[in-house]
């Protein structure tokens, strides 16, 4: 049976939730989620008091939070609430309030739970070794260090982009005080320094407004932000750019939404110092966090370690919820790497070219989910705006060319539409790899494991193919030979097929 899951982050600046579907196959997808702004921590001040016209926007918002759990009939909630309810004085007053106002019920979490829950977030959706973990909140700040995929340390700092706004709102245009004030705070964490030249996991609304800002100036092609990488000093110019303009003005920089204007820039100080202290060169996006690290937590329940292996797991996860006939899908790459291996005096590409090929080949199909006709462009589309979790940005694009490609080499896309992301010498390689995807599908054209295996001998003037089959494979030899001048034309020597 199907099992539903709300997860409800009630935070300092934004309340933030996500609806989730585990199915029968133990794939999940996303059904819903609802982003709104609160600021449920404005005006705390030193009291630390909620004050009754942030909490009236917030219980306004949980309830219409509650008609959308209702619509999808969710049973399963989790609410968990962060640092602004945290440091509250009037917590248990509020969270009576909420509970006798719209049913919710909001575990209050501590600055380290929040950060381990980010950390699963990013840990079972970036294929990263060791990284420093930045989430800048609306009154907090978690940063953890992630070695060997583990997180050894987490600390939580209670100052975050509404927080620091209130706190330097008299400083304008430059942020030297409150980037003075950040640093101390750092240089009195002992164990950040182990950090030193690591690349930076940012994770946050104000971090994602940078990457926002970022992708609009240089017009970037792809949709997503999660895994979205930035140089120190690109980091440096959006945020020298952002603190010089206006408050006012911000909303006019495409990226900044209106609500975030006021502190967004005292919400980047908090990145910009880190990467400077730990001199690191990468920033890394994530789109996940805490709201996805509490799912994982429950998913994953039965692993220790609460840890997946990020691409394979993120690969199966799309052939079911794409319904792909995933005994197929796994053969066409079977036979696709045969042909890589064989090959490779040829076509010279190595193992970063092969983990391409591995994920082309067996996604090859997904577009069938749309209709047959037209697959493969359906394919392409579906490759990239499916958050395959354990690929940069090159390397989906790549990816998605060779699933375009694997039935016709003129795909109507152009790879200089992607040209900040791949670039020519990329397309060759992709050609090359589309090619050999597309004679593995042709091997397992009656989609039931006919031709087992594949031995390739090279010659100065030919490539002789010897199948190993199962039964007559005339079916698939017709299909393979159709293929034989774009082979000729890749490779330089003439297809010959045998039978084992």
């Amino acid at each position: 049976m199907n099992k539903k899951m709300a997860i409800i982050d009630l935070g300092s600046n934004s309340v933030r939730m996500i609806i989730m579907m585990i199915l029968e196959d133990g794939s999940y997808k996303m059904l819903d989620q609802i982003k709104e702004m609160v600021r449920l921590s404005e005006g705390m001040g030193k009291d630390n008091i909620l004050k009754p016209l942030a909490i009236k926007r917030t219980i306004y918002t949980l309830k219409l939070f509650r008609k959308l759990i209702d619509v999808h009939d969710v049973k399963e909630i989790y609410g968990v609430a962060t640092a602004a309810v945290r440091n509250a004085k009037n917590q248990k007053e509020f969270l009576n309030e909420v509970k006798i106002k719209t049913g919710f019920e909001f575990k209050v979490i501590t600055g380290e739970e929040e950060g381990y829950y980010d950390y699963l977030g990013v840990i079972n959706t970036i294929d990263i070794k060791n990284c420093v973990m930045i989430d800048t909140g609306g009154a907090s700040t978690e940063i953890g260090i992630v070695f060997n995929r583990k997180l050894e340390n987490v600390i939580s700092l209670p100052y975050g982009a509404v927080v620091l706004t209130e706190r330097f709102d008299n400083e304008l245009k430059n942020n030297n005080h409150v980037e003075k004030f950040i640093k101390n705070k750092y240089k009195e964490i002992p164990w950040l320094i182990k950090g030193k030249k690591f690349p930076v996991v940012g994770l946050g609304g104000s971090i994602r407004t940078l990457a926002k800002v970022h992708k609009r100036e240089i017009g970037f092609p792809l949709e997503g932000l999660h895994n979205y990488r930035m140089n120190f000093e690109d980091v440096k110019g959006i945020y020298k750019k952002i603190i010089s303009t206006d408050v006012n003005e911000r909303k006019n920089i495409p990226g900044i939404s209106k609500s975030r204007g006021d502190i967004i820039g005292k919400g980047l100080a908090p990145i910009k110092v880190l990467m400077e202290f730990l001199g690191s060169k990468k920033l890394i996006i994530s789109g996940n966090g805490l709201r996805e690290g509490i799912f994982y937590k429950h998913y994953i329940k039965d692993n220790k370690e609460n840890t997946l292996e990020v691409l394979n797991h993120s690969l199966e996860n799309i052939l079911k919820n794409y319904s792909v006939n995933i005994k197929h899908s796994y053969h066409v790459q079977k036979l696709s790497i045969s042909l890589f291996e064989q090959l490779k005096s040829l076509h010279k590409m190595g193992e970063n070219e092969k983990k391409i090929l591995k994920v082309g080949a067996l996604l090859h199909d997904i577009g069938m989910c749309v209709d047959y006709y037209n697959h493969h462009n359906h394919g392409f589309y579906l490759v990239l705006n499916s958050r395959i979790y354990g690929l940069t940005n090159r390397e989906l694009v790549m990816c998605a060319f060779i699933v375009g490609m694997h039935r016709n080499t003129d795909l109507k896309k152009d790879w200089r539409n992607f040209k900040i992301i791949i670039n020519k010498n990329d397309y060759e390689i992709i050609k090359k790899l589309s090619l050999l995807v597309k004679i593995a599908e042709k091997l397992d054209r009656s989609e039931y494991g006919n031709v087992e295996d594949i031995i390739c001998n090279i010659t100065k003037k030919n490539i002789v193919m010897t199948l190993k089959t199962n039964s007559t494979s005339e079916l698939e030899i017709a299909s393979i030979m159709k293929n034989e001048k774009d082979f000729e034309k890749i490779f330089d020597r003439t297809l010959i097929i045998n039978k084992y």
